[in-house]
């Protein structure tokens, strides 16, 4: 029987919190759910993209990574980025690779056919209407998603006294991984369409930010927390056909 559902999760430490949703649609729908964790490694991302192409353009493809507007990231080895040790390198030279152009204007008619929710940074820019524009049916795509310390700070925020960012960054983590879990199991069961899904995402978006407002006021940071739920929310697209289901049953 083929896969409903195929989750897409280039290894990258920095985004391993999302397992939570990959962990959570798994246990949901057991026998309808297929995880590609793509490797470090070239052979890896190839055998995705050949997943990709041959996946149901009846199901549903969840991306989870880091992007920008113009393409989709791959995976990322841990020490990417670090002094690099030669001898380690020669015996795992995955541990110092890094795909940052994975899936881009190049390829992503790999997509053609296909239902893509892309929970990347940008994926609601140019990668969006690329996607539609090489046959995509539909692309559900989000903004600018801080989730270190570093891009909290990037975006000129800074702990103070009585405000921790490191708190601000775990709280963000949690309630995207919350609201998206959430909002696709819901959304399969009641065999939601997009658009319906992006006003369910909407909808307990605005409860968390109700929460955090009003129910969590010992939370020194609460209001920076609803602020980027909020963000996080307002910023989503839905590119190509909105009345598209999630699934076809």
């Amino acid at each position: 029987m083929s896969k409903k559902i195929l989750i897409v999760h280039p290894y990258d430490k920095s985004t391993t919190f999302l397992d939570r949703i990959k962990s959570h649609l798994q246990n949901k729908f057991i026998e309808d759910c297929q995880y590609f964790n793509i490797k470090p490694q070239i052979a890896s991302h190839k055998q995705c993209l050949s997943e990709i192409n041959n996946f149901s353009e009846d199901g549903l493809i969840l991306f989870m990574g880091h992007g920008k507007s113009n393409s989709l990231y791959g995976a990322k080895g841990d020490y990417y980025g670090t002094l690099e040790n030669e001898l380690v390198k020669e015996e795992n030279p995955e541990k110092y690779f890094y795909e940052d152009n994975f899936i881009t204007e190049e390829n992503v008619n790999i997509f053609k056919g296909k239902k893509v929710i892309c929970l990347s940074c940008n994926s609601n820019g140019q990668i969006g209407r690329k996607a539609i524009e090489f046959g995509a049916k539909v692309f559900l795509g989000f903004g600018d998603l801080p989730t270190s310390v570093g891009e909290l700070e990037d975006k000129g925020e800074e702990s103070k006294t009585g405000i921790s960012l490191s708190t601000v960054e775990q709280a963000i983590k949690t309630e995207v991984n919350y609201v998206i879990k959430k909002s696709i199991e819901i959304g399969i069961v009641n065999n939601y369409s997009f658009v319906e899904l992006l006003n369910l995402i909407h909808f307990i978006s605005n409860q968390r930010i109700s929460d955090y407002l009003v129910n969590q006021k010992k939370i020194s940071e609460r209001k920076i927390i609803a602020n980027y739920i909020y963000d996080f929310k307002k910023e989503i697209k839905i590119y190509g056909d909105k009345n598209e289901k999630l699934i076809d049953l």
